[in-house]
Formats: structure tokens, C-alpha cells, sequence
């Protein structure tokens, strides 16, 4: 068990603590939406990426919700997400929970591929 928790904050990727997602939705320096995600992001002047994932109440019950946060993780540990920047996912449907994964991916991944190549915020 200590070999996990000292992986966690050891490589490139590390999840936002409350501060931070707090800071993010309240000066995000970029932000877009597909149909089915919204990204939030800003430099964080770290050498790693940070993420978190965040998942509102009216999507669905407890087990929808959290079968949209273990999805979600797992598309964002397989993204190549540059180092220095802090990234928040927001599903904006329940179908995230159902829909098929390798879709999904792809659409989150080239929503934070647009969400990187936007100038000026």
C-alpha cells in the first residue's frame, strides 16, 4: 500500500485538490465543450499535469455518478495531458455512463486537444 500512495504523487499526473478546482471555475484560463464534456484548464507552473473530474448531482443517482468518475479517470490516466497544466471534466450528460468507452475517449481527448491549441482564452 505505501508503493501506491507514494506513486500517486510521483509522476507526471496528480489529482486537484479543493482549492485548486475552486480556483479553476472561478478564473479558468480556457475552456470548451463537446456534446458530451466541458474542460476547464490553467496553467499551473508545475512540471505535471493535474486533474480532477467533476460530477453534479443532476446526472443521475450515486451509482450513475460514480460510474462516471471511474470512467472518466481511466480515460484521463490513458490522455497524454502536458505537463503545467490543471484540467477539470465535467460530464454534461448521463449517457457518459453507458455510452461506448473507445468514443468517449476519443472525444475527450480531442476536446483537450482543442482546449490546448486555443489563443487568448
Amino acid at each position: 500500500m505505501s508503493s501506491a500512495s507514494s506513486q500517486r504523487g510521483s509522476g507526471r499526473l496528480a489529482r486537484l485538490r479543493t482549492r485548486d478546482f475552486d480556483r479553476i471555475h472561478r478564473q479558468p484560463a480556457r475552456r470548451e465543450r463537446s456534446r458530451r464534456f466541458q474542460v476547464l484548464a490553467r496553467p499551473n507552473g508545475l512540471e505535471r499535469a493535474r486533474w480532477g473530474i467533476s460530477v453534479k448531482a443532476r446526472l443521475g443517482n450515486a451509482v450513475v455518478r460514480n460510474r462516471v468518475k471511474r470512467r472518466l479517470r481511466e480515460m484521463l490516466r490513458a490522455a497524454a495531458l502536458p505537463a503545467g497544466w490543471d484540467f477539470v471534466v465535467q460530464p454534461r450528460d448521463a449517457r457518459v455512463a453507458t455510452a461506448d468507452f473507445a468514443e468517449l475517449a476519443l472525444e475527450l481527448r480531442a476536446l483537450l486537444g482543442k482546449t490546448l491549441a486555443e489563443e487568448g482564452g
